[in-house]
C-alpha cells in the first residue's frame, strides 16, 4: 500500500490513466460484441501483428515456434473501420491500431529513488491502395506520445508526434508472384529480430528508407535490400541520415530440411564517419554474416540456433567479433495448463583491450530487444552472456502466462555493459571489472486475447544487481511493472 501511495504521488496521472484504459476498453468491447467475427483484410506485407508482439517471437515460452512464413501480416478490422470500408472503393482499405501502456520504473541508472511512472499512447492509421493486382501502396501515420513522464526520461523511442511511419509502393505479379519489389519507408523483420527488427515494444518503433526485393516462393525465398535507418525526431518529420548505408541478403529456406527453416544472411553497414579507439576519423565497413536454424523435433521438442560473425574496419581498427544463441523448448500438450519449458544460452563478444587496433565488441545492428535480456529492457546483445530458463502455461483459453529467470554476465571483463540501444550503460574501470556478474532477473508476464483484435497484458520484472553493478554503479535494483491494452480496428 505504501508503494502504491508513493506511485500515485509521484505519478500524478496514474489513476486517471487507469480510468482512461477502463473507459477505452468498455467503449471498444461494447460495439464489437455485436460482431460475431472480425473480418480480415491486408494492410500491406510486414504490417506487424502488434497485439501479439508484446512477447518475443520464437523466444517466448508460451507456445512452440512454427516455421516462419514469408514476411507478411494482416490487420484485423472491426467497428468502426468495417463500416467505413463498406463505403470505400474496393481498391481502398482503411485500418488502424491504438495501444495504451502504463509503466512504472524504479532505479533509473541503478540509483535508489530515481523512479518514474507514466503512460505511453500510440495510434496508427493505415491506408492501403490496390488499384491493380501488380501494384499497391501503403501509408501508415503514427502518433507516439508519453503522458506524465519526467522530461529527462523522454527519448526518441518514446515520443514522435504525428508522423509518417511507413509509406511505400509494392510491385508484384499477383499474390503468388516470384518477384516482389517494395520501395519507400518500411518495417523490416528477419528471424527472431535479433539483428534486424522493428522494436515494436517501444512507443516509436524502427523503420527504414530504401528498397527490398524478394525473389522466390512463400517457402523458399531470398530478400535483397538497400536501406538506411530512419532517425526519429520527436517534434519534426523523421528522416534518414542520408544515403543508403545498410544493405543485406537474407535467405529463408523452409523446404531444405523437414520441419525446419534454414536462414543464411549477410549484412553490410557502411558509415562514412566514425572514430577508432585511438580517436582516428575514418569510415566503417561492418560485415555481418551468419546462419539461423530453427525447427521442430520429435516428442514436442523445438529448437533455434543462430550465430553471426563480424569483420571489416572501424576507421583504422580491424573488426573481429561474433555472437550466437541457442534455445530448446519442450511442449507438453497433454498436461494441465499445456506447459512449454525453455532453456536458452546467449553470447556476444566484447572488446578485450582498448587501443589495440582491434574492435572485438559485437555490434547488434538494429534489433528488437524487448525481453531478450529481461523485461526491465536495459541490456543489449553486446559483450554479454545470458543463461535463461522459463515456463509458459495456458491458464484459460486465450490467457498465456510466462515466468522466466535469467543470470547475466559480461562476456569480457575489460569491456563495459551496454544498453538495449548499444550505448554504454555502465562503464568498466580501465583496470577491468573485478566481477563479470551483472545480476539475476526473474520476470512474470501475461497476455490475454479478449477478442481477435483486442489484447490485454501485464508484466513485472526485477533485476537484482550483481557484483559488477554494485562495484561500478549506484548498485540499486531496477524494476518495471506495466499493463497495456491494444485495439486493432
Amino acid at each position: 500500500m505504501k508503494r502504491m501511495n508513493g506511485w500515485s504521488k509521484h505519478f500524478g496521472i496514474a489513476k486517471r490513466s487507469h480510468l482512461w484504459l477502463v473507459i477505452l476498453l468498455a467503449a471498444l468491447v461494447g460495439p464489437i460484441g455485436a460482431l460475431s467475427q472480425s473480418t480480415i483484410a491486408s494492410a500491406g506485407p510486414d504490417t506487424a501483428d502488434t497485439a501479439n508482439s508484446e512477447t518475443p517471437k520464437g523466444d517466448s515460452t508460451s507456445t512452440p515456434p512454427s516455421t516462419p512464413p514469408v514476411p507478411s501480416a494482416v490487420a484485423l478490422t472491426a467497428f468502426p473501420a468495417t463500416e467505413l470500408n463498406k463505403v470505400l472503393p474496393k481498391w481502398l482499405h482503411f485500418s488502424g491500431e491504438y495501444r495504451l501502456r502504463i509503466e512504472e520504473h524504479t532505479a533509473y541508472s541503478f540509483t535508489a529513488g530515481n523512479n518514474d511512472g507514466f503512460a505511453l499512447s500510440r495510434l496508427k492509421l493505415n491506408i492501403e491502395i490496390t488499384p491493380t493486382s501488380w501494384i499497391s501502396a501503403f501509408v501508415q501515420a503514427q502518433d507516439s506520445s508519453p503522458i506524465g513522464i519526467n522530461p529527462g526520461n523522454i527519448t526518441a523511442s518514446i515520443k514522435d508526434i504525428f508522423d509518417v511511419h511507413q509509406a511505400y509502393i509494392q510491385l508484384q505479379n499477383g499474390e503468388n508472384s516470384w518477384i516482389r519489389l517494395r520501395v519507400g519507408r518500411q518495417e523490416m523483420r528477419y528471424g527472431q529480430e535479433r539483428l534486424i527488427g522493428v522494436s515494436d515494444w517501444v512507443n516509436a518503433p524502427r523503420v527504414f528508407d530504401g528498397f527490398r526485393l524478394v525473389v522466390g516462393t512463400a517457402n523458399d525465398h531470398v530478400d535483397i535490400f538497400s536501406t538506411s535507418v530512419v532517425v526519429n525526431n520527436p517534434v519534426a518529420f523523421d528522416r534518414h541520415a542520408g544515403g543508403m548505408d545498410f544493405h543485406g541478403i537474407y535467405g529463408s529456406l523452409a523446404s531444405l530440411v523437414p520441419k525446419a527453416s534454414v536462414e543464411p544472411f549477410i549484412f553490410w553497414k557502411a558509415l562514412p564517419l566514425v572514430k577508432s579507439e585511438e580517436g582516428t576519423s575514418g569510415n566503417e565497413n561492418l560485415w555481418t554474416y551468419g546462419l539461423r536454424f530453427t525447427g521442430k523435433l520429435p516428442r514436442n521438442f523445438d529448437y533455434t540456433v543462430e550465430t553471426a560473425k563480424q569483420s571489416g574496419n572501424y576507421s583504422n581498427d580491424t573488426i573481429q567479433a561474433w555472437a550466437g544463441y541457442t534455445n530448446v523448448g519442450y511442449f507438453v500438450p497433454k498436461l494441465p495448463l499445456r506447459p512449454r519449458f525453455l532453456v536458452q544460452y546467449d553470447y556476444a563478444s566484447g572488446d578485450n583491450k582498448l587501443k589495440d587496433g582491434i574492435m572485438g565488441r559485437f555490434d547488434q545492428l538494429y534489433p528488437s530487444n524487448h525481453d531478450v535480456f529481461g523485461l526491465v529492457d536495459l541490456l543489449g546483445w553486446e559483450n554479454i552472456v545470458q543463461m535463461r530458463a522459463g515456463v509458459g502455461v495456458q491458464l484459460i483459453s486465450h490467457l498465456a502466462v510466462n515466468f522466466d529467470y535469467r543470470e547475466i554476465y559480461l562476456a569480457d571483463g575489460n569491456d563495459s555493459l551496454y544498453s538495449s540501444t548499444g550505448a554504454i550503460l555502465v562503464k568498466t574501470p580501465a583496470t577491468g571489472a573485478l566481477s563479470r556478474d551483472v545480476g539475476q532477473e526473474p520476470d512474470l508476464f501475461a497476455k490475454y486475447d479478449v477478442r481477435p483484435n483486442i489484447t490485454l497484458g501485464a508484466g513485472y520484472g526485477y533485476l537484482f544487481a550483481g557484483p559488477f553493478l554494485m562495484e561500478n554503479s549506484k548498485g540499486d535494483r531496477a524494476s518495471i511493472v506495466y499493463t497495456y491494452a491494444t485495439y486493432k480496428f
